[in-house]
């Protein structure tokens, strides 16, 4: 076993031990953190290592640039070939990790602390939205905002980044205010995430639970998540197949979606359709969902969504948004079921299917949903792929579906609230709307809206 301070580094909080760190990772096998903040930037870990932390030890992300090393690129990788949707021009497509891997196998990272100071690779930037309010969450399309939001200036590190891994375990890891992603794995196998806490910014943006692009045989058990977006993202972007995810006995928060499984670059980007790449046999089960504007959102983009359990969750929504958002312009979602899903907040569901894409073989089943509408620019009348779920109908609607059931549902949807109005509020929406569409937006909510649908059943 090494242990870190034997081996130079002082763990004081103020001196930056990235080459002390780094000497001692890249030999391998168990190394200990005693207690203590050790500043550091990236630190590349080999096959067969263990990084055991003390209670009390965290590592501190560098605020400097160069302590961080570029990761290898995927010439496979969509995101690596495409401008990524998850960087902005200032971050000049750099990736860095603070903890990082590349095809290196049989990790282990247990306990610790991973921290940063998110908002330092940030400057603020006024929003200017109908109805501003500085405690609302960033979210477009909603008439509610905040005066400003973050916008990234420089790279900003992912706590996590691990490629073409395999066998990749961390328990009890803690991880607060990640610039960006918490944790990003990229063509990666056999991972296992248990007793993992998540405290990222909500108004940080990309600040990501866990995220998996191209990865298989997945477990992500008995986890805590607060992120400023998607708590668990599954996809297929990394040029390989997604398979075999479990999320189980989970706690989400988020002011964005709980859980999102989708192909393609993000829900609005194609690149064209491929076969090779596609997301299949997910479970999502037996978790709560504290806060978000949607519990689950599906999307195929440019590859095929399949097989996908969400069973015994149970959510409670403020922030405007929906339960299930499922949506497909390339791609085709089948085998979706969604049971014993127990539903407080201000919007139901929306499946939506143009160009190539298909929705088939959707179970909504023995749930509750209980809907208190808030006002959204669109009312109902939403019809167009979704980026995100904030701005999405109060009922639920479908267009063109070929086969949905709902079965077995208890549907509630109560009176519009604008308790967060004041009539100041609402004249500036109706000034801003005008008179036609303020009627269509604050009209009572359907529990069912459904357009060219060619089998659909509910009870």
């Amino acid at each position: 076993m090494i242990d870190v301070k034997a081996a130079g580094a002082k763990g004081d909080g103020t001196t930056n031990d990235t080459a002390a760190l780094r000497a001692a990772v890249k030999q391998g096998g168990e190394i200990f953190f005693p207690a203590g903040t050790y500043v550091t930037g990236t630190l590349p870990i080999p096959s067969g290592t263990t990084l055991r932390f003390a209670a009390g030890a965290r590592l501190f992300a560098s605020p400097d640039e160069a302590d961080y090393i570029p990761a290898a690129h995927d010439k496979r990788s969509r995101h690596d070939k495409h401008p990524s949707p998850y960087a902005f021009p200032e971050e000049r497509r750099a990736q860095y990790g603070l903890l990082y891997a590349f095809g290196a196998k049989n990790i282990r990272i247990v306990g610790g602390t991973l921290a940063a100071d998110d908002k330092a690779y940030c400057r603020e930037e006024p929003l200017g939205g109908v109805v501003t309010d500085e405690t609302a969450v960033f979210a477009p399309d909603c008439f509610r905002q905040p005066p400003s939001w973050r916008r990234p200036v420089r790279p900003r590190p992912k706590m996590l980044l691990f490629k073409k891994c395999e066998n990749v375990a961390a328990e009890g890891l803690r991880i607060e205010k990640a610039p960006s992603f918490a944790g990003w794995f990229v063509n990666c196998k056999d991972l296992y995430f248990s007793r993992m806490t998540v405290r990222n910014d909500y108004a940080q943006p990309n600040a990501d639970g866990l995220h998996f692009s191209s990865c298989k045989n997945v477990r992500v058990k008995n986890c805590d998540f607060r992120c400023g977006d998607d708590c668990v993202a599954i996809d297929c972007a990394a040029g390989n197949p997604c398979e075999n995810v479990l999320v189980d006995h989970c706690v989400l928060e988020t002011s964005i979606h709980a859980v999102r499984v989708y192909s393609g670059l993000d829900l609005d980007t194609v690149y064209g359709r491929d076969a090779g790449a596609y997301v299949k046999d997910v479970t999502i089960e037996n978790c709560r969902v504290r806060e978000g504007c949607a519990a689950l959102i599906v999307n195929a983009c440019d590859g095929d969504v399949e097989n996908i359990l969400f069973r015994n969750v149970t959510m409670e929504q403020t922030i405007p948004g929906t339960a299930l958002c499922f949506t497909a312009n390339e791609g085709k979602i089948a085998r979706v079921t969604v049971e014993e899903l127990r539903f407080t907040g201000n919007g139901g569901g929306y499946f939506f299917a143009e160009k190539n894409g298909a929705i088939e073989d959707v179970f909504v089943r023995n749930c509750s949903f209980e809907i208190t509408p808030v006002p959204k620019p669109h009312g109902d009348g939403y019809k167009k792929m979704a980026t995100h779920a904030y701005g999405l109908p109060y009922g639920f609607v479908l267009n063109n579906v070929d086969s949905a059931t709902f079965a077995g549902n208890d549907i509630f949807i109560g009176d519009m609230d604008v308790s967060a109005y004041s009539e100041k509020d609402l004249a500036a929406l109706k000034r801003a709307l005008g008179e036609e569409r303020y009627a269509a937006v604050f009209a009572p909510a359907k529990p069912f809206a459904v357009y060219d649908c060619r089998n659909f059943n509910k009870d």
